[in-house]
């Protein structure tokens, strides 16, 4: 078996001589007990690796085509089976459990469901710890280093199976996993991507708001709201925009400023409170705020009105930017995604020797 480069994953694989390309089973290894996912046939020395390494408590199916050998994995660990719902009865073995879309399996795997593919119940897994994707059917790694679809002839409807995939982009990830092909550990989601950007019966850089829905962030004191997460969805690489929609009483962010991002906020429905070390300034509806970098850009949005308001705003995605919280004396470093007082700072020797 193959140790993969994130941690406690392993793959193993047949050589497909009709597609001319790998399948293969993967086995996440944990303590509190091993999934299979999607397994193939096993070379002795697979086996004996796989025995060592704790077998399986559970076989994961993503779906009807890929049940493979999960019968006879099942017969040799005893492990139970799992498969979406839509495919429970169409699969030869029985499965010990169901799941629906967006179901946690274990914690920090999640099942995401991918309609108008071949199989009703096609699902992808979503390791939500690991930044990783892993898809069993529609997304193959083929040509080597690149993603690719199912050939549309094998899809139920190959657009609508295609731009389902903006499921998988709403999700934070770096590596995808296929059960056919060659897997991607670098900039995956951009290949996703590209994949989609390439096809000529769908155009993933355009959507409608109303064709999404709001998603609620839950958070401590007044930083609760709505919001609909844009860039993701469309293949943005440098622009992030979201639209926030925020209730009486609540804020948007603590008040901050980005180190090297900009920020532009058009409000586009309500009137609200903008924060500023300048003092507070009423915006409504129509206004466009800029928020350079710097202290100049310090700013938060509260709803002080008995009415909900609605603000698009748009940032740069600056990699090495650095977000300050004055109020706080924190900093929050984006290559570090961890919060950090800022005092007592420390000299530059300090605790070397």
């Amino acid at each position: 078996m193959k140790r993969l480069m994130i941690d406690g994953l392993y793959s193993w694989s047949v050589f497909s001589e009709i597609r001319q390309i790998d399948f293969n089973g993967h086995l996440w290894v944990r303590g509190e007990g091993n999934i299979a996912i999607d397994p193939v046939a096993m070379s002795d020395s697979d086996r004996e690796h796989f025995e060592k390494l704790g077998g399986a408590k559970w076989i994961v199916i993503t779906n009807r085509d890929h049940e493979r050998e999960a019968a006879a994995f099942q017969e040799w660990t005893g492990a139970e089976v799992i498969v979406h719902e839509a495919d429970a009865d169409l699969v030869d073995i029985k499965p010990s459990r169901t799941l629906s879309d967006g179901e946690t399996i274990v914690p920090g795997l999640k099942a995401v469901h991918l309609q108008h593919g071949k199989s009703p119940g096609e699902i992808a897994l979503y390791f939500s710890h690991k930044g990783t994707i892993l898809f069993g059917d529609i997304v193959a790694g083929e040509p080597m280093g690149r993603l690719s679809l199912l050939a549309d002839d094998k899809l139920e409807d190959a657009p609508k199976a295609a731009m389902q995939l903006r499921k998988v982009l709403a999700l934070r990830f770096n590596a995808v996993l296929v059960g056919d092909g060659h897997s991607i550990f670098r900039d995956g989601r951009q290949e996703l991507v590209d994949c989609l950007q390439a096809r000529n019966d769908i155009y993933i850089n355009r959507i409608n708001l109303n064709e999404m829905e709001w998603a609620h962030r839950k958070a401590v004191g007044p930083y609760c709201f709505d919001y609909k997460d844009i860039d993701p969805l469309i293949g943005a690489k440098n622009i992030g925009y979201c639209v926030y929609r925020l209730p009486s009483g609540n804020a948007t962010f603590p008040m901050h400023l980005h180190h090297f991002g900009e920020e532009m906020c058009y409000v586009m429905d309500g009137t609200c409170t903008l924060k500023t070390p300048q003092g507070d300034i009423e915006v409504k509806m129509g206004d466009f705020i800029a928020f350079p970098p710097g202290p100049v850009g310090t700013h938060k949005f509260v709803n002080e009105g008995d009415q909900p308001v609605t603000l698009l705003i748009l940032g740069t995605t600056t990699p090495h930017d650095v977000s300050e919280y004055p109020d706080s004396n924190k900093v929050l470093p984006f290559v570090l995604q961890k919060i950090y007082r800022k005092d007592p700072s420390l000299e530059y020797f300090d605790g070397e020797v």
